[in-house]
């Protein structure tokens, strides 16, 4: 094989979509090779790292921020390529789900990273801004299209219950679960939704997590432990469920607990400091949402740092920029190519 042809083969399917545009005017055979929707879903199933966060603040617009300037990055980190100006409310392996402010509060499926979206239909329920959302996306270069799939938690109008609609790309409609939950009363769900393994999970105003079956329509509860640090986050480690919760200790130090298993009990605390870097914007700190990993993402003093479960190593990750506000959320991107159908 010419070396061309093992770059091709074996290099560009590794690489972050801002990187793989820029080569297309390598040559023709690039090119055509690149805008293939093969090399697309090939290159989404090959290329996860994570990228960089997607931010948005009560009524503001979206912004992005990204761990590499040459390497990850957007056109439009704004989303003004949509129709409507938007509130993000999921984010999965380089596709956003985002709502739109005005009129039905239209959903749109979109990939900011080559600017292809999709508006949903309307719903059969009805779906304010306070819906909480998780959108399931696991590439796979069996499938000829890039299916996904959407599961909303809804509260029923004037009712303390909260009822579960499902979107599937596959099937282009939406399906109405039988599955009402009661129990958690007039509650509201904060943060970012989490989904892992074909489950759906929202963390609640009353510190109960509302898990939800996709494949077998059932849903649960699981209580957050009295002594969980607040702002923490739900994540996949080692292949299994976690609650990430952090505390300040010290001016830079931090106290991470880990919760794992059916009963989220603390299975690990890691006591750290990390050095203090100048920042004009606002000092705090909370865990960040991550892709599965060994690695915990931390907020702290305008600062994005990981640490490694793994050899028990801090890397800094972005030096400062980040404003906090108690209203942004924050929601992991992967720079992919994959086109929205």
């Amino acid at each position: 094989m010419e070396l061309k042809d093992v770059v091709e083969e074996n290099v560009l399917p590794f690489l972050p979509a801002k990187s793989l545009l820029r080569f297309r005017s390598v040559s023709k055979q690039w090119d055509v090779w690149i805008r293939s929707p093969f090399f697309a879903r090939q290159q989404s199933y090959s290329f996860q790292n994570l990228s960089g966060f997607f931010c948005q603040g009560f009524d503001t617009n979206p912004s992005f921020l990204t761990l590499n300037h040459s390497a990850y990055g957007v056109p439009t980190p704004s989303l003004r390529f949509l129709p409507d100006r938007v509130d993000i409310k999921s984010s999965s392996c380089g596709l956003l789900v985002c709502q739109g402010r005005t009129e039905n509060n239209s959903y749109y499926i979109c990939n900011p990273a080559n600017e292809t979206w999709k508006k949903l239909p309307e719903p059969n329920y009805y779906h304010g801004l306070e819906s909480a959302l998780v959108l399931a996306f696991e590439p796979s270069l069996l499938n000829l299209e890039p299916h996904y799939s959407l599961v909303c938690a809804v509260h029923l109008t004037g009712l303390a219950t909260v009822c579960f609609e499902l979107y599937s790309s596959e099937t282009r409609t939406w399906k109405c679960s039988a599955e009402m939950c009661a129990e958690l009363g007039d509650c509201s769900f904060t943060g970012n939704g989490f989904y892992m393994k074909g489950m759906a999970y929202w963390e609640t105003s009353r510190r109960k997590i509302l898990a939800f079956d996709m494949k077998n329509d059932v849903y649960g509860i699981i209580s957050l432990p009295s002594d969980c640090p607040p702002r923490g986050m739900l994540a996949e480690i080692r292949e299994e469920l976690c609650y990430i919760g952090i505390s300040n200790y010290l001016a830079w130090g931090y106290t991470i607990k880990i919760y794992t298993g059916a009963d989220l009990a603390v299975r690990q605390q890691i006591d750290l400091r990390l050095e203090p870097v100048v920042t004009k914007y606002v000092k705090g700190y909370r865990v960040l949402p991550s892709l599965r990993g060994d690695a915990v993402i931390i907020l702290a003093g305008g600062c994005i740092y990981s640490y490694s479960l793994k050899d028990e190593r801090v890397e800094l990750m972005s030096g400062g920029g980040v404003e906090i506000l108690s209203t942004t959320l924050f929601f992991p991107y992967v720079n992919s190519l994959i086109s929205v159908a």
